[in-house]
């Protein structure tokens, strides 16, 4: 149950750094019907940074590991309950210090505090630690080691690994962004999770970009859970992403979504 807390609980975010635009602040505002159980999700999320983030050339694209302090926050409601969430991130020099707060009420009612500290070996190398305070269980710690691997100018290869205070819950996240040139991107991101005493997990997703303002998407988990979509900036401050989602093994799923981004 607490690695279910901790995947609802995480707010990841996702960097990376060389010129073109810039932003401060990135919110989205997001709906999601699901046929099977006529069930509607309202999503909104937020995050500033104290200093301006540069992009990769894509709109939504940075780098791989945050390095701009921050405050965020995030709401989410449907038909079973809502999930409320804030918190942010500081840094000072090789150092990182963060705290945040989320409240699951879902028939149940569940908080959340947590408290992380986290050292750069090198602006490349972040080693952080968490801390979670379940005010309806146990408290656990959770351990992070990212790296990210420039391959040249732009393009990376991004991993994440983490584990818990009892290692009985890892994962290893990567993420490959490629520049292809004649303003084309396209990204891969893989995660795998290993979890005692529960079956091991898996997704995949990918983007290709046609230019920074224009991609599709299209991701695939171990469940057999599939969607696909598109997304589009109509500026350099607004943009809109629809999809489908199904189940491979069971056509009766059918989920519809779609989202505005906010850049500024």
């Amino acid at each position: 149950m607490k690695k279910l807390a901790v995947i609802i609980s995480s707010i990841l975010l996702s960097s990376a750094a060389t010129a073109a635009d810039s932003y401060q602040s990135i919110s989205n505002l997001g709906f999601q019907h699901e046929a099977s159980s006529n069930n509607n999700t309202v999503a909104v999320d937020s995050i500033y940074y104290l200093a301006p983030k540069n992009t990769l050339g894509p709109y939504d694209q940075f780098e791989y590991i945050n390095k701009q302090s921050n405050v965020y926050g995030g709401y989410a409601d449907d038909d079973f309950g809502d999930v409320t969430a804030i918190g942010g991130e500081y840094f000072i020099e090789n150092f990182m210090l963060g705290a945040s707060y989320s409240n699951l009420d879902s028939g149940s009612h569940r908080e959340f505090y947590t408290l992380s500290g986290g050292y750069f070996f090198n602006p490349n190398l972040l080693a952080k630690v968490t801390l979670v305070e379940n005010k309806d269980g146990e408290d656990f710690a959770l351990f992070d080691l990212a790296y990210n691997h420039m391959l040249n100018s732009t393009d990376y290869v991004g991993v994440t690994l983490t584990a818990d205070d009892d290692f009985d819950y890892r994962a290893v996240a990567a993420k490959y962004f490629i520049d292809l040139s004649q303003g084309n991107y396209l990204t891969f991101e893989g995660k795998y999770e290993s979890i005692d005493d529960a079956p091991n997990q898996w997704q995949l997703e990918t983007n290709y970009y046609f230019t920074k303002a224009t991609s599709v998407f299209a991701n695939y988990n171990k469940q057999d859970n599939y969607s696909f979509g598109a997304q589009h900036f109509i500026n350099k401050n607004v943009g809109i992403k629809v999809g489908y989602g199904n189940n491979a093994d069971d056509s009766g799923n059918d989920a519809y979504f779609a989202n505005m981004r906010f850049q500024f």
